[in-house]
């Protein structure tokens, strides 16, 4: 085989988000509180609609966590429902509280947006603009779909070497980033929460599971393709990585 390209991005996390990002999110998420009201009243009019699309539905979903060899597995499960099925009075009122007229929803956004400063961590994998451009993320999925932007924004955590191209059918490509970039994202951000607590092993296994994910992207390459699409840990640099290569199978 020959190798057309290949590239790999180290993983730097910024240490602390773009203000204009924070602001965005404050202002969009404050202006959407009518909306969020409405949309909740107009799905939930009433008990008997709390009951069967929030009661029921949840306990539907939540007694599939439930170990049935749990001591009393049975009762535990209709507690939940049962206690959810009277809780529409609660709702409700809390509903109008937080986003009725004169709620505390914005109050609540201002007070919990430094939580929101963790998005630092998925913007240090795909990337902002104009702030950082593209990063690993997206350079690693860009470089193998025929971005070739994507060498422009090349920089001391990258290396790249040979021609940017899509190994995949031209169809395809946007979709192939669409599915690939999240699970990589996913992959990195979990990866790296275990490596700055030291948990190693998490840290790899989180590394095998993305992996076995990203090997369903390359068994889509178009014939002549091979492609390579991962995540890993680096030893020397001490950081996270994400690698993409494609190679001529003729």
């Amino acid at each position: 085989m020959s190798m057309v390209v290949e590239y790999k991005g180290l993983l730097v996390i910024e240490s602390e988000l773009p203000s204009h990002i924070m602001e965005e999110w404050k202002t969009t998420l404050k202006n959407e509180q009518s909306r969020i009201y409405n949309s909740l009243i107009t799905k939930i009019p009433d008990e008997t609609a709390f009951k069967s699309k929030i009661a029921e539905a949840s306990s539907e979903v939540w007694g599939d966590f439930v170990n049935p060899s749990f001591l009393r597995a049975t009762i535990i499960k209709l507690k939940q429902k049962i206690k959810l099925s009277r809780a529409y009075n609660s709702w409700k009122s809390g509903v109008d509280a937080c986003y009725g007229e004169g709620g505390y929803f914005a109050d609540r956004v201002e007070s919990k947006a430094s939580k929101f400063a963790l998005a630092r961590y998925p913007i240090s994998v795909v990337g902002s603009k104009p702030d950082l451009g593209w990063l690993c993320g997206y350079k690693a999925i860009g470089v193998i779909t025929g971005d070739k932007r994507v060498a422009r924004y090349m920089g001391p955590n990258d290396t790249l070497n040979g021609t940017i191209t899509n190994a995949f059918d031209a169809a395809v490509a946007p979709f192939i980033r669409a599915f690939a970039l999240p699970v990589i994202v996913q992959g990195l951000v979990i990866a790296q929460y275990a490596h700055e607590e030291g948990m190693t092993s998490e840290r790899d296994s989180v590394i095998t599971d993305t992996n076995s994910i990203l090997d369903k992207v390359e068994g889509l390459a178009a014939s002549g393709y091979t492609v390579t699409l991962e995540i890993g840990y680096d030893d020397t640099a001490d950081k996270l990585y994400a690698h993409s290569k494609v190679e001529t199978t003729t």
